[in-house]
């Protein structure tokens, strides 16, 4: 009788553990961002602002995302969002990472209705794109 009071016992003690641990959540992605600006490889004479419907935008939804380059699906698949401790870039703080398709991971910052994603540093190429939800 004492070995299935204490069974029962640290099974209960396990269960409230265990459904009392936080998660990291993934930012709420869902929905349709689209591009706004670039900043980083800048063409010569070419605008670096986007205006809306432009065809160029993320779509998720849940754990998955679509990418639209000029109205067309170039890429899709899965990805997952990792909290960060503000993780200096380009004179910003990215606040997320992100991994498509569980590929090369990603700095992100977002905040409210934008988010901004970077591909390395703008010194050595990268680009800063700044998305705007929807």
């Amino acid at each position: 009788m004492k070995n299935i009071f204490r069974l029962t016992l640290s099974m209960m003690v396990l269960f409230t553990i265990i459904s009392c641990e936080k998660k990291a959540t993934a930012p709420e992605l869902d929905g349709t961002w689209e591009l706004r600006h670039v900043a980083g490889i800048q063409v010569p004479g070419l605008d670096p602002n986007f205006k809306p419907g432009n065809g160029n935008s993320f779509k998720f939804d849940g754990q998955n995302f679509e990418k639209y380059s000029d109205g067309k699906k170039v890429l899709s698949g899965s990805f997952t969002v990792t909290p960060e401790k503000d993780v200096p870039l380009n004179n910003r703080k990215a606040n997320y990472s992100i991994k498509f398709n569980n590929e090369e991971k990603l700095y992100m910052l977002l905040s409210g209705n934008k988010f901004i994603l970077f591909d390395g540093v703008i010194a050595a190429d990268g680009t800063e794109s700044t998305f705007e939800k929807q």
